[in-house]
């Protein structure tokens, strides 16, 4: 089996496609699949689920890579990486997780 994740992060329009695949206990080989030129070099491989999870941003393999490649800090991809290692781990559920922005009118 395999956790899929897709993302679709908001007005850049460059939609990721995650794949998560459990290879050991706790290591998680990931590929990503998107047009952006910043995820296309965001090349992760496996990914020790536990360490990345809970060891800090400062050392994760995930933040990591991407502190190398992508430029723009609000970038969801990252995370749902990680949302999928965590899943594919059997350290979560599969439950999208939703971010939800709105401009409105100062009262």
């Amino acid at each position: 089996m395999t956790t899929r994740a897709k993302v679709d992060p908001g007005p850049c329009g460059f939609i990721t496609f995650i794949e998560a695949k459990k290879v050991a206990p706790e290591h998680v080989y990931v590929s990503v699949t998107s047009d952006c030129a910043h995820i296309k070099k965001l090349s992760i491989g496996i990914v020790n689920a536990a360490e990345d999870l809970y060891n800090g941003y400062e050392t994760s393999k995930v933040y990591g890579k991407a502190k190398e490649c992508i430029k723009h800090m609000a970038c969801p991809v990252p995370c749902a990486i990680l949302k999928a290692v965590e899943v594919e781990a059997g350290l979560a559920v599969p439950k999208n997780v939703i971010i939800e922005l709105e401009k409105c009118a100062e009262e």
